[in-house]
């Protein structure tokens, strides 16, 4: 009885030592890593800036529903067409559906021209759709969503294709006939427009207003004091505006900031301003004016910017930096810097092995460093290397599981 007694005590002695080394293999690790990345910094002046533009104010006082023809944050001609006007409020689905099938019919034309299968290249043809279906997921991941559905039909038109060379699809006429038809259809029940609304000015167009229409505008440039930009507010617009028209000439950043920033710069300087837009996140302007405040401990820096599109024709308010300096390379934790022999470098696991590469730091943060990119065969540090951030031992060449 005592044997067997003595045997369940050395069993259960033997799972609890079991237990213990395999909880503290889990829980300890005898070094912590982190993958080195690529990252860059902008060293400047940050300021939330508002934008000043012309703007001119579009109006319909026309009984009727409106369809438009330009789009938002396109380019409209002076004189042409913005809307039509329609006694028949479901002439505006009715055209847009028809715009869509004319699309649908002529992705069907140039797919079935796409037809020399002999001379197809599968590589290339996987290529464009993998090219396409990456552009889809970068502009969702981004949250740029206005180009998804043009990238969406690249990538149906891309595979399509595929379909074509392979075999997979070779007869159209099913889906052609039935959308002649509802072409047919559409264009027989759409009326005829009573009237249209025009461009006075050419620019951008953008179908949504603020209220600082005719606050912000260019004519003197000197008012926007931090004191005038703190005061504003918006304004009511006539009722029947359907938009405005932004000019695509010069338009101009007033972003405030402290005195001493402000002293770094001269009218006519000109400098790159790293902006929270994401169609345009870099822009080139000219210092046009510098007002200071009452109190002279802060100012508005104007500057003067001639790149347009559709963002900066929609956006009033924007984050930006003044760049003075930007900082490229690879990010690593600061601890994990280290010093051997008098040269700075990290320990990266090359294998199962460590290994020390010295590193070139560019600049330096309480919590990370940049370190210089290097495309040298030497012993440097690279984009995805494991940086050891943590460790007792370490020395170049050992072993670590």
């Amino acid at each position: 009885m005592r044997e067997h007694l003595g045997l369940k005590i050395f069993i259960v002695a033997v799972f609890l030592v079991f237990a213990a080394h395999q909880i503290y293999s889990s829980l300890y690790k005898p070094i912590s890593t982190e993958t080195a990345e690529y990252f860059e910094v902008v060293s400047g002046v940050s300021s939330d800036a508002i934008i000043i533009r012309n703007e001119k104010l579009i109006e319909n006082n026309s009984a009727g529903a409106l369809h438009y023809i330009t789009t938002d944050g396109t380019r409209a001609a002076k004189g042409g067409t913005i809307a039509k006007i329609y006694n028949d409020a479901s002439a505006s689905g009715k055209i847009s559906r028809l715009q869509i099938v004319e699309n649908e019919l002529e992705s069907i034309k140039q797919i079935e021209e796409y037809n020399n299968v002999q001379a197809a290249d599968m590589e290339i043809i996987n290529s464009k759709v993998n090219d396409a279906l990456n552009a889809v997921i970068r502009s969702g991941a981004t949250g740029d969503f206005s180009d998804i559905p043009q990238k969406s039909e690249q990538l149906i038109m891309s595979i399509s294709r595929r379909q074509v060379v392979t075999g997979e699809l070779t007869d159209f006429s099913v889906q052609k006939a039935a959308l002649n038809a509802e072409l047919e259809q559409l264009k027989a029940s759409i009326p005829a427009p009573t009237g249209e609304v025009v461009a006075d000015v050419s620019g951008y167009f953008v179908s949504s207003t603020d209220g600082y229409e005719q606050q912000l505008d260019t004519a003197d440039l000197t008012v926007y004091t931090p004191e005038y930009l703190g005061s504003i507010k918006p304004k009511d617009v006539p009722a029947d505006t359907i938009g405005k028209i932004v000019s695509d000439y010069e338009w101009y950043i007033a972003a405030e900031m402290g005195i001493n920033d402000s002293l770094q710069y001269k009218v006519g300087d000109t400098v790159t301003l790293k902006a929270d837009i994401k169609s345009t996140p870099e822009l080139s302007v000219t210092v046009s004016c510098i007002n200071m405040s009452k109190n002279a401990d802060s100012a508005v820096v104007i500057f003067a910017c001639q790149q347009m599109n559709g963002d900066l024709a929609t956006v009033r308010e924007v984050g930006v930096t003044v760049v003075n300096k930007i900082y490229k390379g690879l990010r690593v934790p600061r601890k994990a810097l280290r010093m051997v022999d008098g040269k700075s470098g990290v320990y990266t696991v090359s294998g199962m092995r460590l290994k020390f590469v010295t590193v070139n730091v560019i600049y330096n943060s309480e919590d990370f460093i940049i370190c210089e990119q290097e495309f040298t065969d030497g012993n440097v540090l690279r984009l995805y290397d494991e940086v050891v951030t943590k460790g007792k031992g370490l020395k170049n060449g050992k072993v670590v599981s």
